[in-house]
C-alpha cells in the first residue's frame, strides 16, 4: 500500500510538472497582438492644418446618394462639459474609411489628434483597399469638442469560426444607447451600417449618407490622398472638405459657433446653409 502511495503521490507531481511547462511554452509561443500603424506623420499634418481658404474653396458638398440627417428638438450630447462627436465603424469598412478622412480634417480644425493609425478597407468589401486612418487607440484633445471613436470590428476577414470581422473594441455603455435610439427609422435610413456618426445630436451620419463614394479614393495612397486635399481643383479636395465643411457646421451649431475663425468662415456657412443649420 505504501508503494502504491508513493506511486500515486509521483504520478500526481509529474502531472503537475508536465501541464507547468506547457504553460510556460504555449505562453512564450504566443504571437503578442501586433500594434496599430502608425499614420505617416506628414499626412496627419497635411489633413490637420488646410488653410481656409482651401475649404471655403471647396464649399458645401454635392451628395450623389444619401445625406446626413439633421436631428432638431434632441437633448445635448455632452462629454466632460463639451459637446461630443461619436463614431462608431469597422476598419474593413469602405465608407468608415472615407469618413474617417472628414472626420480628421474637420475636427483637426478645432484640436489635435495623437495615436492616429494607418489602415485600409477590407479587400473583400467594395472599394476594396481604400487607405485611410484608424481611430483606434487615437486620442483627441480640443477646447471646444469632445471626440469618442470606437472601431468595433477589424480589417480582415475572421480564420475562425463564426465567419465575419473579429471584434476589435468593445462599444461603450453610452454609444449603445445611442445606437438603440438613432440607429432607426425615423431617424437612420440605413439601421445597421456603419459608420455611426453622431455629432452632438445635431447631425447624424450613417453607412453611405457620408457624402461621398469611397471609390473617389480607391487605389491612393494615404500620402497621395493627404496631397491632393490642398488642390481646390481636384475632386478629392472638393468631396472631402465638402463633407469636412458640414461636419464642422454641426459642431459649431454646438459650440455657439466657436472659435469664431472657423465657424464664420464661408465654407462652414456653406456647409450649414446645405445641412439647412442657417
Amino acid at each position: 500500500m505504501a508503494l502504491v502511495t508513493w506511486a500515486f503521490v509521483v504520478l500526481v507531481l509529474v502531472i503537475v510538472v508536465v501541464l507547468l511547462i506547457l504553460k510556460v511554452t504555449r505562453g512564450s509561443a504566443t504571437a503578442p497582438v501586433p500594434p496599430v500603424t502608425p499614420a505617416p506623420a506628414d499626412v496627419v499634418h497635411a489633413a490637420t492644418s488646410l488653410p481656409a481658404s482651401a475649404f471655403d474653396a471647396a464649399g458645401a458638398p454635392h451628395p450623389q446618394g444619401p445625406a446626413p440627417s439633421v436631428l432638431t428638438s434632441q437633448p445635448p450630447l455632452v462629454v466632460a462639459g463639451r459637446p461630443d462627436v461619436v463614431y462608431v465603424g469597422g476598419e474593413f469598412c469602405p465608407y468608415c474609411a472615407a469618413e474617417r478622412w472628414a472626420l480628421v480634417v474637420a475636427l483637426g480644425r478645432f484640436g489635435t489628434f495623437s495615436g492616429l493609425g494607418a489602415t485600409s478597407s477590407s479587400k473583400y468589401e467594395a472599394f476594396g483597399g481604400t487607405a485611410t486612418f484608424s481611430f483606434d487607440g487615437a486620442t483627441y484633445r480640443s477646447r471646444y469638442v469632445t471626440f469618442s471613436p470606437t472601431e468595433v470590428y477589424e480589417q480582415a476577414p475572421s480564420t475562425n469560426a463564426p465567419a465575419g470581422f473579429p471584434a476589435l473594441e468593445k462599444l461603450p455603455l453610452f454609444e449603445q444607447a445611442l445606437l438603440k435610439h438613432y440607429d432607426s427609422a425615423p431617424f437612420s435610413s440605413e439601421p445597421g451600417a456603419l459608420p455611426f456618426v453622431d455629432v452632438a445630436n445635431r447631425l447624424l451620419v450613417a453607412g453611405a449618407g457620408v457624402g461621398f463614394s469611397p471609390g473617389l479614393l480607391q487605389g491612393d495612397s494615404m500620402g497621395k490622398i493627404a496631397g491632393e486635399l490642398s488642390d481646390p481643383a481636384n475632386a478629392v479636395s472638393q468631396a472631402v472638405l465638402g463633407t469636412a465643411n458640414e461636419l464642422t457646421a454641426a459642431i459649431c451649431s454646438a459650440t455657439g459657433q466657436r472659435p469664431g475663425n472657423v465657424c464664420d468662415s464661408a465654407g462652414v456657412r456653406a456647409g450649414a446653409t446645405g445641412l439647412g443649420l442657417g
